[in-house]
């Protein structure tokens, strides 16, 4: 097959050959059109060590202070850090001064260079490197609707560049706006390019994407480095703007006239909502704007409801984030009047409705319902607490109580609803108008009133907790701190809202709850009685224990102290709820009969000791230290041709964990040997049903069980030979003198008793078969083998 050209292809490649030539012009007129003048101001020296970046086009007229020297060199070498030429790169003059320099491009370099030609100077090579400037953007999602936010960081390797910024369809003073720097002193603007001066090496901006200057779809934004060209693109996907909006949490709020209500709002697209408040009645309205909670998801807003009549707009503030305004209200319910139990409609806005016509985005209700005082409770706890500690902690150990030794905290549980809101000031006193937490003395002198005091008359000796959410506040007190109150007296502890409250009528409606509580000499003694010569007496056991009893509040801390002729130990209690406090000591050591010179026990920190010496005496056995075994064995009495397996349980009877080396030995064969641990109270099998004998032949085998080298339990199996029996008794004789029994006969094989000789004639015992005399040695024969397949 030959080819031949035609005349189109002639003319073809005619053309071709055309538009390679007008190229070639085109492209060397396009490099000398482009060429742009160097002066001296546009060239720099290389010091060792610089750092360059790649891309940079550099003008390079030599090395330090010293130019290159053009009087012996035509170009300057550009060596890699494996010392191969990378190539020469020519001389050239400056178009002002004609300083020698070169033009050194260092888009293709990366890593260490060095430069070498003879200078003015001494040097004639300088070291430097071209690192990668790695630009990198990305946004905090990959998704997101048009009127929201999206953070946007751009890092780089380089620090303190200039950046051009672009946003495919976007023009530049928008993007300038979405990005937050439009108007700033570094930025400049020309057409669809943000140019940003100084650009750190980790920058962020947080992108606004304002449904007027965006639209739905894919949006890309690209980072050009001016200097060096570098670049980088990140995209985000914009979806539809969701709906703006102000929501409630919940369709309804409630709580008691009288305290602080709370409802929470929830923005969508929004920086700022609006709430009314309309009481049913319309007596009472408020409109308020909620705004400055940033990112927030929900805002919660306070309403005191006891100020909400005299005091409107400091009525209803930010429970943390965001502030509240009043923005308009209607009060017709009177200065000397409190807002009464009703229900209020909530409505929320995202645009203010009193300004015009504006449509409610969700609504609620708030019902306001009837306070009340209900209940008080005492408690006492540790005088180790502070009046004014955590109360969490004060009453993790507080126990229910009517009666408290004098320096212990009384702490007194009030259950009462509507008075949250104007209960106490900012110093924590009691300041709610009708609301009184009074101590009085319950001995009622003759003539004069009984001693009587209010909470806030013990200054830092009592504090007020409140707990709105749970309608009970508490007040801790050292009420035997007051120079009032002495020990062995009682008093009561009340709580009362009286007609100076505006939720109450008249004298008649005044609430009132109380409480009677002992006071009393803080005391400790020993629960145990003393001997004859007033010592206490101790056993001698791993676990010798001493008991005080005591009226300090459970959960005091008691320290003893035990004084030997020789020696000294201490320990230490904590009081139960019982009123008692025990420790204990391993006295097991001690000799019965060994005297103590002294016991102290005292409540730790406080007055309250006693003290009495003591004697030793002996205690009852000590728990167990030894395991208990049980030996079985499938069947329990084999014959001649069983299979004989056995079985050995332990159990551990003591309280705590011990071990013990056990062996098992069968007729002279070391079946088991283990270490065996176990809990307190636990138990196991340690041989499960093991094969002893196969085939069993006729005779006794020994066996035997240590632990710890001690023989625990031993025994013998005797395997019966059913065809042989137990021997002969041999013919019954007659009865005459009862005859002698005879020999019993040797085990042999066949464990047969041997001949019970004869009986003789009949005696006057009349007893068939046997004389009285073999039946009991019969009888007493039969409890011997019994005996002996026991062990």
């Amino acid at each position: 097959m030959t080819s031949e050209t035609t005349y189109r292809e002639k003319g073809r490649a005619v053309v071709l050959a055309a538009l390679m030539v007008l190229s070639v012009v085109a492209m060397s007129a396009a490099f000398a059109g482009g060429a742009a003048a160097v002066n001296s101001s546009n060239t720099e020296t290389i010091n060792d060590g610089d750092r360059f970046w790649q891309g940079e086009q550099l003008y390079v007229s030599g090395i330090d202070s010293n130019n290159w020297d053009s009087s012996t060199e035509d170009e300057v070498a550009l060596i890699d850090d494996e010392g191969t030429l990378v190539r020469e790169i020519p001389l050239k003059s400056t178009d002002d001064d004609s300083t020698p320099y070169i033009n050194l491009d260092t888009s293709e370099l990366s890593g260490e260079y060095s430069l070498e030609a003879a200078t003015t100077g001494t040097p004639s090579s300088v070291n430097f490197t071209v690192n990668d400037q790695n630009l990198q953007a990305d946004f905090s999602a990959n998704e997101t609707s048009l009127n929201t936010e999206e953070d946007l960081t751009l890092t780089s390797a380089r620090n303190g560049y200039d950046v051009n910024v672009t946003a495919e369809g976007i023009s530049g003073s928008n993007l300038a706006h979405a990005l937050g720097v439009k108007g700033n002193a570094d930025v400049t603007v020309t057409d669809d390019v943000v140019t940003i001066e100084t650009v750190e090496s980790s920058q962020e901006w947080t992108v606004a994407f304002d449904e007027g200057n965006f639209s739905t779809g894919e949006q890309t934004f690209t980072f050009t480095a001016n200097d060096t060209g570098a670049e980088t693109s990140t995209s985000i996907e914009l979806t539809s703007a969701a709906d703006t909006t102000a929501n409630f949490d919940a369709n309804t709020y409630e709580q008691e006239v009288g305290d602080v209500a709370q409802f929470t709002l929830e923005p969508s697209q929004t920086d700022e909502m609006y709430v009314n408040v309309t009481e049913e009645n319309e007596n009472y309205h408020a409109v308020l704007r909620v705004h400055s909670y940033d990112d927030a998801d929900e805002v919660t807003v306070n309403f005191n409801t006891y100020t909400a009549s005299t005091d409107v707009a400091g009525s209803f503030s930010a429970a943390d984030k965001g502030e509240v305004e009043l923005v308009n209200s209607t009060n017709n319910i009177g200065g000397d009047n409190r807002l009464l139990p009703s229900d209020f409609e909530m409505e929320a806005y995202v645009a203010n409705s009193s300004e015009g016509e504006a449509d409610a985005t969700d609504a609620a209700i708030l019902i306001l319902n009837e306070r009340s005082t209900d209940d008080l409770t005492t408690w006492t706890a540790p005088a180790t607490h502070n009046v004014d500690s955590d109360i969490d902690t004060i009453l993790e150990d507080a126990t229910q109580s009517d009666t408290v030794a004098n320096g212990d905290l009384l702490v007194t549980e009030v259950e009462a609803s509507g008075v949250y809101g104007y209960m106490t000031n900012d110093a924590g006193e009691l300041v709610g108008e009708g609301l009184n937490i009074n101590y009085t003395d319950t001995n009622d002198p003759r003539y004069s009133s009984p001693d009587q005091f209010g909470v806030n008359d013990l200054g830092n000796d009592a504090q007020i907790v409140e707990d709105a959410e749970n309608d009970t506040f508490y007040v801790v007190a050292d009420i035997g701190a007051h120079d009032k109150v002495d020990n062995d007296e009682t008093w009561n502890v009340s709580f009362s809202v009286n007609e100076s409250n505006g939720y109450i009528q008249n004298a008649d409606d005044e609430e009132l709850v109380s409480q009677e509580v002992d006071v009393e000499e803080r005391s400790i003694d020993f629960a145990s009685e003393l001997d004859d010569e007033d010592r206490l007496e101790i056993e001698n056991s791993e676990n010798s224990e001493i008991t005080a009893e005591t009226n300090v509040a459970p959960g005091t801390e008691v320290t003893y102290r035990i004084r030997f002729p020789t020696e000294v130990t201490s320990g230490e209690a904590v009081v139960g709820e019982d009123g008692t406090a025990t420790a204990s000591w391993d006295f097991s050591d001690k000799e019965a009969g060994q005297e103590i010179d002294n016991i102290r026990v005292t409540e730790t920190g406080a007055d309250a000791e006693t003290s009495a010496s003591g004697i030793i005496v002996q205690g009852e056995s000590s728990a167990p230290d030894s395991f208990e075994y049980d030996v079985s064995t499938s069947p329990s009495e084999p014959v001649v041709g069983d299979d004989v397996t056995g079985t050995i349980t332990v159990e551990n009877p003591a309280e705590d964990t011990m071990s013990e080396d056990v062996t098992f030995t069968f007729d002279g064969e070391e079946l088991a040997n283990d270490t065996v641990e176990l809990e307190g109270g636990a138990s196991a099998t340690i041989v499960d049903g093991a094969t002893l004998l196969e085939n069993a032949s006729a005779g006794d085998y020994e066996w035997e069980l240590t632990a710890d080298g001690e023989v625990v339990a031993d025994g013998t199996l005797t395997v019966e030979d059913p065809d042989k029996g137990d021997g002969s008794d041999g013919d019954d004789g007659s009865d005459g003198d009862d005859g002698s029994d005879g020999d019993d006969g040797s085990d042999g094989d066949d464990g047969s008793d041997g001949d019970d000789g004869e009986d003789g004639d009949d005696s006057d015992d009349g007893t068939p078969g046997f004389g009285v005399g073999v039946a009991l040695v019969a009888l007493l024969g039969a409890a011997m083998l019994a005996l002996r397949r026991q062990n």
